[in-house]
Parts: C-alpha cells; sequence; structure tokens
C-alpha cells in the first residue's frame, strides 16, 4: 500500500540520516584529536564479549512485568540484527581510524529467584535467544555466580508484597549488586528505579511511600549508595525513573520525554522503559554513563509540585533517537539547580500555575 510505502521510506531516511550524523561525528572527533578520541572513562565504545560469542547483559528481576519486557527487547534485537547499515558505517569508520558507532546487539540472561523464565503474556521470543539463569540479589554469593562472564546488568528487581522488602530487595539487594559488579569489573550497571525518590513530601511520593512500605525511600538509599560505590570506578552506572508504569502499547522514544531534578512526573508504557534500558546497556557510546534521569510520555507530564513548572532546563525530548537523548543528558555530578521543597517566593509559585 502506499502508506507502507511511505514508512519504508521514512524509516530509510531515518538510517541515512543516522549513518551520516555517525561519519560526521567521527570526522570532527578525529580532526580535533589527530586520530582515534581519547577513551574517557566510562566511554566504553562496544560491550565486551567473552572468547568469540555475543556479549551477554544480565537482567535481574526478569520475571517481573517491566523485567520480562527488557529480555525480550534484547531478544527481539539479536534476532533482527543491529539497526543501522553496520557495513557502510564500518567502511567510512574505518576510513578515519575509528570504530563503528553502530549499537551491536547482547545475548540477554534473564535472572530470577526460581531460575525459571516465564516472559511477559503473549511474548513471541524464542526461547533459545536467552539465557536463564538463577540469581537472588539479597545474597551476594548468588550474584557472583549468576553474573559470571556479563558485559552489563540490568536491575529491574523490586520487593514483593508479602514476600519481602524494600529494604532488602529494592535497597539492600541493588547495593549488593553494585558490589559485585564492580568486583567483576562489568562495564556497566542500568538501574530501573521510579520518579519522586528524592521528593517524599509531593502527593506521588507520600502515596507510593505510604502503600509501599517506604520504597521510594529505600530506592533512594541505594541509588546514593551506587553512585558512592562508583565513584572514580571505571564501570558506570545509569539509573532510569520511570513515571507511572502502564501497560499500553510503545510510544516510541520520540513522544517520551527525560529529565534530570526529579521535578516532573508522567505516565510511560512498560514497553517504553525496557526499550530505553536496552539501549543504556548497549549503546556504543555509554551515552547514558553515570547518569540518573525521569522518563515519561511528554503529553502527560505534571510537575510533582505546582511550583516546578517551567523550573527546569533539563528537560530533554522530541528526538527519536534514544542515544541522542541520552547524551543530552548531564552527568549527575552537573545536576544541581533544581527546585527545593518550599517555592522560594510567592512569584515563584504564581508562576508555576501559569507556565508548563
Amino acid at each position: 500500500s502506499i502508506c507502507l510505502q511511505f514508512t519504508m521510506k521514512m524509516r530509510m531516511w531515518d538510517q541515512f540520516a543516522s549513518m551520516c550524523l555517525a561519519v560526521v561525528t567521527c570526522t570532527i572527533g578525529c580532526a580535533f584529536t589527530g586520530g582515534m578520541p581519547p577513551r574517557q572513562r566510562g566511554e566504553h565504545l562496544v560491550l565486551k564479549a567473552e572468547g568469540a560469542g555475543r556479549p551477554v547483559v544480565a537482567v535481574l528481576g526478569a520475571n517481573g512485568r517491566t523485567g520480562s519486557m527488557i529480555v525480550e527487547e534484547m531478544a527481539d534485537e539479536m534476532k533482527d540484527g543491529t539497526r543501522t547499515p553496520t557495513l557502510v558505517l564500518r567502511w567510512c569508520c574505518a576510513l578515519i581510524n575509528y570504530k563503528a558507532l553502530a549499537r551491536s546487539p547482547a545475548k540477554p540472561r534473564a535472572l530470577t529467584r526460581s531460575g525459571k523464565w516465564k516472559g511477559s503474556e503473549g511474548s513471541k521470543v524464542n526461547r533459545e535467544d536467552v539465557e536463564v539463569g538463577q540469581a537472588d540479589v539479597t545474597d551476594s554469593g548468588s550474584l557472583a555466580l549468576a553474573l559470571a562472564g556479563v558485559s552489563a546488568v540490568v536491575f529491574a528487581a523490586a520487593y514483593s508484597r508479602g514476600k519481602t522488602e524494600p529494604k532488602d530487595v529494592d535497597n539492600g539487594g541493588l547495593v549488593k549488586c553494585a558490589k559485585v559488579v564492580l568486583e567483576k569489573g562489568i562495564e556497566r550497571l542500568v538501574v530501573v528505579s521510579s520518579a519522586s525518590v528524592t521528593r517524599p513530601y509531593a502527593p506521588v511520593g507520600v502515596l507510593l511511600n505510604t502503600i509501599g512500605s517506604g520504597v521510594l525511600s529505600e530506592k533512594l538509599k541505594g541509588e546514593e549508595k551506587v553512585k558512592e560505590l562508583f565513584e572514580n570506578a571505571e564501570s558506570t552506572y545509569t539509573i532510569v525513573r520511570p513515571g507511572g508504569l502502564t501497560m499500553d502499547p510503545p510510544v516510541g522514544f520520540a513522544e517520551l520525554q527525560f529529565n534530570q531534578g526529579d521535578t516532573y512526573v508522567g505516565n510511560v508504557p512498560r514497553a517504553d522503559v525496557a526499550a530505553v534500558c536496552a539501549v543504556a546497556a548497549t549503546d556504543p557510546l555509554n551515552s547514558g554513563a553515570n547518569k540518573t534521569f525521569e522518563m515519561f510520555k511528554a503529553r502527560t507530564r505534571e510537575p510533582l509540585l505546582p511550583w516546578y513548572r517551567g523550573k527546569t532546563r533539563y528537560v530533554v525530548g522530541n528526538i527519536r533517537d534514544c542515544s541522542a537523548m541520552l547524551a543530552r543528558l548531564r552527568p549527575d555530578k552537573e545536576v544541581y539547580d533544581v527546585p527545593g521543597m518550599l517555592p522560594i517566593s510567592l512569584a515563584d509559585f504564581a508562576l508555576g500555575w501559569a507556565r508548563k
């Protein structure tokens, strides 16, 4: 049909534009550095793999609704192959002595407490494309065995009401995982946290901490300990704070917004969170290194408190490429001028209602 042909042509133009951008980036970088750009801390161009196989990304909490989608997202990428025209990119980059910027797919390792992975309802993923293993995030020994040989870890585990406590999983479990990542020299840790963790006094924070046994407070403690542990480390972290999670179909990166400073919230499909985590774990430029951000559908964005409207310069959106969105975020050390609990003045409070 005409619509299908139009869509395919648009995708081809998107791929061509991405290729051109990558080549221009390589050329500029080489021109200013006299060849290969110097490698900075956290800038791993490609995930390492043991032997001749693909790199492996472990997903903890793989039987959760978001965790299972992360596994499936990565399995789909592995089946479909690299999303950009790597042959052309490699040829162009070889001319300027620079590694290809195309993102190679990694094999997912689904880690669960039971050692069995069920996948999400209606999943069509080939189980042969997924490694399955057993891991208990409250047991460091279990984690050390389960994370052997992986290149990156996605921590999507969360407490289970009536079975575990937030302090043991969302805080203690995350810290144990981070220590194993550092001990084993694993390149990246991607953490699925939550919006409003630093705003327990906001209505959303009060609600979630009340019904979730203080879950946001424990998530924040875990986040802070991760940042402390990774200070000056070769390994890097990326902390993803989704807003209200839904089971809606994915809307795509162009419809999403990232924010830093924990001032906005909104709804977001779990499938989009999964896609962002997959990119953060495998992006060859590691553009999300040592960054923390909230994510939500742009059209659902609301301030956590009225006087937060218009009070941030950290919103990133309206971009089709997730790697580019991650690159526009700032390292956590550069995010500091965010509003506090109370408005600075009555004018700020009034302005908050009128601006978005």
